[in-house]
Parts: C-alpha cells; sequence; structure tokens
C-alpha cells in the first residue's frame, strides 16, 4: 500500500497490485499536457490476468503539511479531456446550488444561489458568462434554485433555512419571522429585474427548508420541499417530522383558479400546501435520519401490465434511513380531483401547514439501507450498526433517479429495460476515505394485498478512486485537522443519458451512453460512465473505480479563496463546490468560495445546444 506519500507530495507509489503504479506529484507529471487519460495494461507476469487501470494524471486530493487549499495555484490538477471554459467570480462569494435552462428568448441563463442572494447568468456564450441580474434575499441563507416555465412566464423558487444568523441581516425581523424560514417563488421572465411573488411557510417545520424540486403533474407545477428539522416536530400528532412538503403553483394559466374558493394569485395565493410525505419511521433502524434532498420523476417505463406505468414518485435522500420512494401521483389536483384539491387548500392554508389540518400523505412505496459492509461484520456500515466511520458510506445526501429505462441487452444483461438510481452521501470527517456513490437498481417490485414494493438492489458502488489513501477531519490519523470536515466529500450530481449510434457511442455499445457528473467540495468535478458501473471489465473493487471514472477537474479561476462572513460554512477552499450540472452539452459547476465556472468534457461536445 502506498503509505510514505499519503499526501502526494511527492515521487510515485504503487497501489494495491504491483501492476497499478500511479503518479502523485502536486508539481511534476499530474501537469504534462499531452498526457494520456487512462492507461490500461496488462501486467507482464501474467498475461492473462485482468487489465488494470490507473490515471497518468496522478491524485488531485491535495493535503497535508505545506499544502494551502485556499491558493488557486496549488490546484492546477484534471484530466487532459476537459476544459476549463470560463470562470465568473459573480458579485459576491457564499454561492450554493445552480439551475441551468434555455429560455423561451433563445439564451440559457444559469440561476445561481448564494448566501443572500440569487445570481442570474447568461451563460449563452460559454467562454464569456454575463451576470444580468440580482435578486438580493436579505433573510436566511438561499441554498437551492430551481427554474420552472409556465405558459412563457419564468420563475425560480428559492429557499430560507436557518443554518448561519452571522450571514443575514440581523434588521430584517427576528429569527421567529416566518420570512426567515420560507420557501420564496420569485419571477424571472426579466432577468435585469427578478421579482418577489409569494412565499409559504411550513409552521411545523420551524428551521425552513433545504432542498427544493419542481415536477409537472398533469399539467401543473408542483414543488417539493425537503424540511430536515423535526427536533420540535410531534409525530403523534401526524406531523411529517423532517418530511417533505408539496406544494401545487397557483399559477397565471392553472385550472385552480377556476375553483371555488381558491383566491386568484397574488401574495399567500400562489403556493397552496395540500399535503405531505413522510418516511415510514417504523421501517428504519434509528440514527440520524432526516430528509436532506430529494427528486421526483415520472415512471419511464412503457410496460403497461407494471403497476408504476405512469405513476410519479418522489426519491428521498433520508441519511441513514437510506433512500425513500414515496407515491405522490394521486397528491390532491385542480383537475384530477377538484374537490379534494379545494379541501386541502384551504385547510392546509388556514393552518398554515399543521398537520392536524394538512392531512393528505403520499405513500411509502419503496426503500433502501442496504449499504456497503466494509468491515465485513456481515452488518450494512452506519451508525446503528458498526463503523459509521462519518458516513462514508450511509449518510444518503442525493438521490436522483436516471433518466431513462436502460436497455441493456449489449451488456448481457437480458432483453427487459432497468430503472436505476443514483444515490450519493456526504461525509463529515473520514478516518479512510471519500465518500460512496450508489448505483441502485429499482426495476423489480412486489406485490402485496394489492400493493406494489419497490425491491431494491445495489448494482455498483464508485468512489474516487484513490479514496483509500485519504482521510480527513479531526478522526483523519495522518492529518487530524478538525476545521476540515467535508474536504473531498461528494454533495450533488447530475446525470446524461446520450442516444447513441456505432459511430458516436463512447463506451460499451448498445444504443446508448450514461454519464454521472459528481460535485465533490474540493476534489473538484468527476465524471463516471454508467455502462462500466453496470457491467465492468475489471472484478477488483478499485479498479472498478478507475475504469469507469471517465476524468476529473479542479475548477479554478483568478481567485484565491477568502473566508466567508460565516459562522457554518467558513471555508475558503479552491475549488469548494456546491454543485454540478449538466446542460446541452456543457458542464456548470457552482463554487461556494470564488463563483461559477464552465467545463466542457471532449466527448459531450457532439451534444452542445442539445436537449439531453
Amino acid at each position: 500500500m502506498c503509505t510514505e506519500n499519503k499526501y502526494n507530495t511527492q515521487g510515485i507509489c504503487r497501489l494495491g497490485m504491483d501492476t497499478r503504479v500511479i503518479a502523485l506529484g502536486i508539481f511534476g507529471i499530474l501537469f504534462a499536457s499531452s498526457i494520456t487519460v487512462l492507461l490500461v495494461g496488462v501486467g507482464e507476469e501474467d498475461e492473462t490476468s485482468e487489465p488494470t487501470f490507473s490515471f497518468a494524471a496522478g491524485d488531485p486530493l491535495f493535503q497535508g503539511e505545506g499544502h494551502d487549499h485556499s491558493n488557486a495555484s496549488q490546484h492546477q490538477a484534471g484530466t487532459d479531456n476537459i476544459e476549463q471554459l470560463a470562470f465568473n467570480p459573480l458579485t459576491s462569494p457564499g454561492n450554493a446550488e445552480v439551475s441551468v435552462a434555455r429560455s423561451p428568448d433563445g439564451n440559457v441563463y444559469t440561476y445561481q444561489a448564494g448566501w443572500n442572494d440569487m445570481h442570474i447568468v447568461d451563460v449563452t456564450n460559454a467562454s464569456d458568462p454575463q451576470v444580468v441580474g440580482v435578486y438580493n434575499d436579505p433573510n436566511t441563507q438561499v441554498l437551492d434554485v430551481k427554474y420552472l416555465e409556465y405558459n412563457g412566464n419564468e420563475y425560480v423558487i428559492l429557499q430560507n433555512q436557518l443554518v448561519d444568523s452571522g450571514y443575514a441581516d440581523p434588521n430584517v425581523g427576528e429569527w421567529g419571522d416566518p420570512s426567515q424560514v420560507s420557501v420564496v417563488l420569485i419571477d424571472v421572465t426579466d432577468k435585469t429585474n427578478p421579482t418577489y411573488v409569494d412565499s409559504w411557510y411550513d409552521v411545523d417545520h420551524p428551521s425552513g427548508p433545504h432542498n427544493l424540486y419542481p415536477h409537472m403533474i398533469d399539467g401543473e407545477w408542483y414543488i417539493f420541499v425537503a424540511n430536515p428539522d423535526y427536533e420540535q416536530c410531534d409525530s403523534a400528532l401526524g406531523e411529517a417530522c423532517g418530511g417533505v412538503t408539496i406544494a401545487h403553483l397557483n399559477l397565471q394559466g392553472s385550472a385552480s383558479r377556476t375553483l371555488p374558493g381558491i383566491p386568484a394569485s397574488g401574495i399567500g395565493h400562489t403556493i397552496i400546501k395540500v399535503g405531505e410525505y413522510e418516511v415510514a419511521w417504523e421501517t428504519t433502524r434509528g440514527g440520524w435520519i432526516y430528509i436532506h434532498d430529494m427528486t421526483v420523476q415520472r415512471w419511464p417505463g412503457e410496460d403497461t401490465e407494471d403497476p408504476r406505468y405512469g405513476r410519479t414518485f418522489v426519491y428521498g435522500s433520508y441519511w441513514e434511513a437510506g433512500l425513500r420512494i414515496g407515491d405522490v401521483t394521486d397528491v390532491p389536483h385542480p383537475v384530477n380531483s377538484p374537490a379534494q384539491y379545494t379541501t386541502m387548500a384551504t385547510l392546509c392554508k388556514a393552518g398554515q401547514g399543521n398537520p392536524v389540518m394538512c392531512r393528505w400523505r403520499a405513500p411509502e412505496v419503496g426503500s433502501w439501507m442496504d449499504f456497503l459492509d466494509l468491515d465485513n461484520d456481515g452488518r450494512p456500515d452506519s451508525g446503528t450498526t458498526s463503523n459509521e466511520n462519518g458516513g462514508r458510506v450511509s449518510y444518503i445526501h442525493y438521490a436522483e433517479p436516471f433518466p431513462e429505462m436502460l436497455d441493456v441487452s449489449h451488456l448481457g444483461l437480458g432483453d427487459e429495460p432497468r430503472h436505476y438510481v443514483t444515490a450519493a452521501v456526504e461525509c463529515l470527517d473520514l478516518y479512510e476515505g471519500t465518500g460512496i456513490v450508489y448505483l441502485l437498481d429499482t426495476t423489480e417490485y412486489s406485490m402485496e394485498n394489492g400493493n406494489f414494493k419497490f425491491e431494491i438492489s445495489m448494482t455498483r458502488d464508485w468512489e474516487i478512486p484513490y479514496a483509500t489513501d485519504h482521510c480527513f477531519g479531526s478522526t483523519c490519523e495522518l492529518d487530524p485537522v478538525a476545521d476540515e470536515w467535508l474536504l473531498f466529500s461528494p454533495h450533488n450530481l447530475d446525470s446524461g443519458y446520450f442516444e447513441t449510434t456505432e459511430e458516436t457511442d463512447q463506451s460499451r455499445g448498445g444504443t446508448w451512453d450514461g454519464r454521472l457528473y459528481i460535485s465533490h467540495y474540493h476534489a473538484g468535478v468527476w465524471i463516471v460512465d454508467v455502462e462500466t458501473l453496470i457491467s465492468p471489465i475489471a472484478t477488483d473493487r478499485i479498479d472498478i473505480h478507475f475504469e469507469a471514472t471517465v476524468g476529473y477537474y479542479l475548477p479554478r479561476g483568478h481567485l484565491d479563496g477568502t473566508p466567508l462572513d460565516s459562522a457554518f460554512y467558513d471555508f475558503s477552499w479552491v475549488p469548494f463546490l456546491w454543485a454540478v450540472e449538466f446542460h446541452e452539452g456543457r458542464i456548470y459547476a457552482s463554487c461556494i468560495s470564488t463563483g461559477l465556472y464552465i467545463l466542457q468534457l471532449d466527448i459531450d461536445e457532439p451534444f452542445i445546444g442539445m436537449p439531453v
């Protein structure tokens, strides 16, 4: 094992098998302009052995004595199949989620959340992004932003969450003021003048929402709001403690405006809560449980005999309760169920979301907690079993269903299309590793008493291939720095599905390619091939991680990092990535400490300007 060179400061070392040699110099081999992205070879001592994999670009996880995480010049690392096209520092640091969309005017814009603002950037010219609008929000932290369009009008939804009291304007309300911890709807049709439309405060979630997701159900927009706080929540009353608020958007043109008793629009009348989804607590193992992020998808399968056909599901990330799937198809709807919608809209509004009055609940129809067992004790690693290790395998933070059912017949896995969900952890501090990303097979289901249930299995895990040579935070024995919590952890990701031909395929054949674009806080952007995860050539777990990795890149601009005026996210690392989004052939990365980066993977170039 590589022990003397734990932190990439010099030389070359071997990892595991004698045939896998990896260059680890910070200032040497790492930056050669003509390097090969992947080296795939056969060991000379055994010509029949399986291939082993390594990066000529080396290990980009920089840490240890003499290294400055805030110095951009010390982070010039990446495989040479990825190019940085542009960097824009925006008007202020403290950035979070980024949403990317092509507007009806034909231009492409990013909407980037900040601690107390939201930037709108015209990225139509990816080499010259320009800030065209800023929405200032003086309340608590704006960590998430999502875009939607309806009848030619454009909106974003933001959230305010009580995270950082030192980073909000103390002159705006009190901490108990609902405006400090609300969901906010902004009209961004005029990019230069984003305008407040409405907000919603949930009385049973006092710290405010953390994550948002919009999804259209039968022609009407709904938003799904992750509310992680349940310390002041009473489950005995039926409160969705740490659950998902479901609200309908009563936008101009919505069918709800024709219903009696439903006000037309405006402040207090546009975001209409109609119910919630809650984890089935009786099926959990205890431990650290709360909803962090969620995504929503209409089942993409075409088998009309499948009971999930045409139904819509929320995929919730519940940390040590794992992946949770709720059926939101029958949510109160102004067209499908107008009487129920009117009742729930009225009662939820009257009680500010109080569950005594706001009673509709989406049923749970699937769950998965079979985390990796890296200590080989026969139990999934977690805080309630053993080997918690800062959540390396068990703190499920972000889950996203793949956009399409996948034909895996060319991989020798049968003719039935498969459905996959990616589930990534977020790690606080680790005595080993960087944090796992799971690829889960959610194709199968079972029936009991007329009800279906997802039967979920793990297809593969992935982790930065150099993970076992690293640790971070207070439990890192070789470099115990408490302030380095989160250092190399994954955070958010995006999926790309590409229809291909024999001439355009970049992976394992068939009619599609799939890639995951993963943001790691200080380890940059990592891109992973889905077909390889499903059916790799290698059999060694770490070799599979190498084989599946398409490339990586540490974005950096002309700015070094400076500490934020923050009591929570006060790191000044460069990069310090919150999110990465893939849109029409480009990669957009939001850096907490510096701004917006636009990257280009070479094999994505044919898809520039195309919806993928």
